[in-house]
């Protein structure tokens, strides 16, 4: 049987911006779910101290200098407050490539077999760790975990259910649901590395609700 291997990581970890940039974002956004997943990055450093996973890592900087969960060419990766600074989108992408490239080396080593003999590859196991406002746009968004993943991959789906079922079980009055609030099929840094990847990376992201941390 295949090895599976477990990775952690927290795109939208910090409201920070570069000594450079830090006045270019009001004070007051910065403090905002905007700028940062608000207490994703607590669950993040527990899951890591608890599950003690391979490889972890987590964004240093605020995504609204450079949004760590969707590809370069996005033009949501770029806030309105830096799109139009070239300075800052060039030292904004080499800190953007920095990243993926981290963890797409990791990916890339751990899947490749050790020997001839390896008649099978070790699984990727990848949870991104976020979190979501409680309203948007005046809607109330109405469950307490979000489970995203890729419909169409059966890994992804199984793996999707487990971790659903370990959450009820252990916390039985939580809302939990399927590819919301969000849709795991989305452009995002799970979607890249399955392209990248195949089958044998399953990437999942939980989303909690800010209800719990604010």
């Amino acid at each position: 049987m295949a090895k599976a291997i477990l990775i952690l990581t927290c795109e939208h970890a910090s409201n920070r911006l570069p000594a450079a940039f830090k006045k270019a974002v009001p004070a007051e956004v910065l403090k905002t779910h905007r700028a940062y997943d608000i207490g994703a990055v607590q669950v993040y450093r527990k899951l890591v101290k608890f599950a003690k996973p391979e490889f972890y890592c987590e964004g240093k900087f605020s995504r609204l200098f450079v949004d760590l969960n969707r590809t370069i060419t996005n033009k949501s990766a770029f806030s309105e407050y830096l799109r139009n600074n070239e300075n800052a989108k060039a030292q904004a992408t080499a800190y953007w490539n920095e990243y993926r490239a981290a963890i797409e080396k990791f990916v890339d080593s751990a899947l490749k077999p050790k020997t001839r003999a390896t008649k099978s590859e070790p699984t990727i196991i990848h949870l991104g760790i976020h979190s979501f406002t409680p309203v948007l746009n005046g809607k109330v968004r109405n469950t307490d975990i979000g489970i995203l993943y890729d419909p169409t991959r059966p890994q992804e789906r199984a793996y999707a259910n487990v971790i659903k079922a370990e959450i009820k079980r252990l916390y039985p009055a939580m809302k939990v649901r399927f590819n919301y609030p969000y849709k795991g099929s989305s452009d995002g840094l799970t979607t890249t590395l399955r392209k990248k990847f195949g089958p044998q990376y399953v990437g999942i992201e939980i989303e909690i609700n800010q209800k719990f941390f604010l």
